[in-house]
């Protein structure tokens, strides 16, 4: 769908409106689940970022399969406070966050409810973080983990920082986490292919301010296929196939790298073709597929 990428001001705050409204309407719920259920807590949150995507006029498409054994790692670039929501819409999971989120408004507030575990960047607190991650993959939960530790302008990957992959090693019970590398790549606004104007109009990084980007946003993606995106499931890996961290971060960077460049240099007819004719990279239609168990 074509369109102008020209902002108004009245469809964001109709956006901010219902996706607000929602929040608060289902925050109680969730904060229930999460107490005594929180796989349920998870097929709600998952729910909440599907309709949101909706609201917003995210168009997702998914390629390859995400995995469905538990403990996941997801792995992925980090290039939008859109990408949660994106990834959230797909995967019953929860994020590993800076702790400085915690404190925004309205955000860090979200960031909660999906029991995102906060961390700071102090090399010093590196091991407790670490063991608090464990626990919870321990417990079974999947976890998405950002590790270039900042946003950038979606056209390349940064560098992932390899201290956080020790949580990857195996657990107490002998169970080796899974390790899935996900790529992120915003291909289209309004129906054309993002550009040297538009991309930093999508991508959150630097010292961008985050309300008047925001309200941008909201206001210019139409109410349909506005913003479109595409999310790379590469093979999983078991953690400890890799001889060390370092390796298993450099390996996990390439294969998201790779999946950036094919996604972002391939025509979108090119790449649906490409995917009907491979096995395991066949688009997923509808907004709630693949079903996670």
């Amino acid at each position: 769908m074509s369109g102008s990428v020209q902002s108004t001001l009245p469809l964001a705050l109709a956006r901010f409106a219902a996706v607000g409204g929602m929040a608060a309407a289902l925050a109680p719920v969730q904060h229930v689940l999460n107490a005594g259920w929180p796989r349920g807590g998870e097929r709600l949150a998952r729910r909440f970022h599907d309709w949101s995507g909706a609201i917003l006029g995210i168009e997702r498409r998914v390629i390859g399969v995400p995995s469905a054994r538990r403990p996941t790692l997801f792995v992925a670039n980090h290039v939008s406070y859109l990408d949660v929501s994106i990834l959230g819409a797909v995967l019953r999971t929860s994020f590993v966050a800076k702790r400085e989120i915690a404190g925004w408004p309205v955000i860090g507030g979200l960031a909660r409810l999906q029991r995102t575990l906060f961390i700071a960047r102090a090399r010093a607190e590196a091991p407790a973080q670490v063991a608090a991650l464990r626990a919870r993959l321990a417990a079974g939960d999947n976890l998405v983990l950002f590790p270039e530790g900042t946003s950038g302008d979606g056209t390349r990957v940064l560098d992932f920082k390899s201290s956080l992959f020790a949580l990857a090693e195996r657990l107490p019970d002998g169970t080796v986490p899974v390790i899935q590398p996900v790529t992120l790549a915003y291909r289209a606004l309004n129906g054309a292919p993002l550009d040297a104007h538009t991309r930093p109009r999508v991508a959150w990084y630097g010292e961008m301010t985050l309300l008047p980007h925001l309200a941008w946003l909201a206001g210019a993606a139409a109410l349909s296929s506005g913003l479109a995106v595409e999310l790379g499931f590469d093979a999983p890996v078991a953690a400890d196939a890799f001889v060390s961290r370092k390796e298993l971060a450099a390996y996990c960077r390439q294969r998201v790298a790779a999946g950036l460049a094919a996604a972002l240099a391939a025509p979108a007819w090119w790449r649906r073709a490409m995917a009907a004719e491979e096995p395991g990279r066949q688009p997923q239609a509808g907004p709630l597929d693949p079903v996670m168990p």
